[in-house]
């Protein structure tokens, strides 16, 4: 597995005590845990993700084996039990130093991770379990698809400890299914959305929107009848065109932005009225313990770490000195995208899509020479600062300044454009205090828009 690595930290005098105040807030916010699996059974159309075909002679043994080997590695770093050093690296030092980390939240995902037997997923979490501390109740998802082989498996994962299900339905009509090159039907859909709602605590779906012709009148008849089993969390996603997919080279167009546009604000005021607030600007859930422990994790820019290969990760870790070291782990495919991160922190039209491949421009320690090499690559703390701005705003609660600045040593409103903060909160596309910025119902469609402006 290859790792990267950013650097951060506060600088100047009182460094070791603003040290002791991160490691502190990085253990109050636990550790979530991303496990990647590679494989699904055909490929959609529309999807670009790092993945392969599930092979005819599927070695799940060995897959489980590569899990424990990371989920052992990481428990060096951050779980129970110390690594044995590796050629005075220090890696054992910065941990002990660093501290152990609870873990919150496990995800399932890929992939099609429901291609895994419940056997297979409870032996990876007894895994974590013997290297690491798990909360009480830690939210435990897995991400499925609604075919015959995938449902009939929902009670075994539910006795080996899923606890989330989150189904890739992603239409109700078997029109846009066939467009959508997914392989199962409407009452497949139907029959796992009623198993998912009667098996698993909770439970959420993915649906695609902004397809070519869509209608509003269409889109509310799929979202009546998903709401018709009690879902209280939703994932709406936009169709995207991206480069290298199947819908790219047939010149496949979604629809066009003003109609994209008009869908999300209906749905946004429809899903409100039906008692389910949008949290995250995809994202709509009844209350707030119904919204995604795993992927808040994500957007407020807390540590997880990946597992397997095509995972992704974040962690922090801290010499005796003070300094501290910002691990980003994970294989990248050879399109340059990462499994278990959300993709709008590989999108490289964006600020935080731009990574630092090598050097160490900060001059504070790196990890590159740590365990096998596994840790290595440097983002500086601007880098750092604009890919907190690109998750953080996505949430309805926005970025608070003080975990902010030491999440990267940088004030919030020192790394904004202060004219332009100003501009778009007269524009009542956000608004801010001194504590935290956060966009409006207005700000949230222009996202994009707004986030090149204020870090530009």
């Amino acid at each position: 597995m290859k790792s990267g690595v950013y650097g951060g930290g506060k600088p100047g005098a009182g460094r070791d005590d603003g040290a002791a105040a991160e490691r502190k807030a990085a253990a109050d916010d636990g550790l979530a845990v991303y496990i990647h699996f590679p494989y699904c059974r055909s490929r959609c159309p529309y999807c670009d993700f790092f993945r392969g075909i599930l092979p005819r002679e599927f070695d799940e043994r060995a897959l489980v084996s590569r899990y424990r080997e990371d989920i052992a590695y990481f428990a060096g770093v951050c779980g129970k039990a110390p690594q044995e050093e590796k050629g005075g690296d220090g890696l054992v030092q910065m941990a002990e130093v660093s501290g152990r980390r609870r873990v919150t939240s496990v995800f399932f995902g890929g992939g099609t991770p429901s291609l895994l037997s419940p056997g297979a997923v409870e032996a990876v979490l007894e895994e974590l379990e013997r290297h690491f501390d798990i909360v009480p109740g830690a939210e435990i998802s897995l991400e499925a698809n609604p075919n015959t082989f995938e449902r009939e498996k929902f009670l075994g994962f539910r006795a080996a400890g899923i606890n989330r299900l989150s189904l890739g339905v992603q239409a109700l009509n078997a029109a846009d299914l066939k467009f959508l090159g997914r392989t199962h039907e409407v009452d497949d859909a139907i029959a796992a959305m009623e198993l998912g709602a009667a098996v698993f605590p909770k439970f959420s779906i993915d649906l695609i929107y902004a397809r070519p012709g869509q209608k509003w009148d269409d889109w509310q008849k799929e979202i009546d009848l998903a709401l018709g089993f009690g879902l209280r969390h939703i994932s709406l996603y936009e169709l995207a065109i991206e480069e290298g997919t199947v819908f790219a080279r047939k010149n496949v167009r979604a629809a066009d932005e003003e109609t994209s546009l008009t869908l999300y604000n209906q749905t946004v005021s429809y899903l409100r009225s039906r008692g389910l607030e949008r949290y995250e600007v995809s994202n709509f859930a009844a209350a707030a313990d119904d919204e995604s422990v795993h992927n808040l994790a994500y957007w407020r820019g807390s540590d997880y770490i990946g597992i397997g290969e095509g995972a992704h990760g974040r962690l922090r870790l801290w010499t005796d000195g003070g300094s501290e070291i910002r691990g980003e782990t994970g294989t990248q495919s050879a399109t340059g995208r990462s499994a278990g991160v959300p993709a709008e922190m590989q999108n490289t039209k964006n600020p935080a899509g731009t990574r630092n491949a090598g050097g160490n421009p900060t001059g504070r320690p790196q990890l590159r020479a740590t365990v096998d090499g596994r840790l290595g690559d440097i983002l500086t703390p601007e880098e750092r600062a604009e890919e907190l701005v690109l998750m953080g705003l996505r949430i309805k609660e926005g970025i608070d300044a003080e975990r902010f600045y030491r999440a990267c040593g940088i004030k919030l409103f020192d790394f904004l454009s202060k004219k332009m903060t100003k501009r778009l909160a007269q524009l009542d596309l956000l608004c801010y205090d001194d504590a935290n910025i956060r966009l409006t119902d207005k700000g949230f469609p222009l996202l994009d828009e707004i986030i090149l402006e204020l870090v530009s």
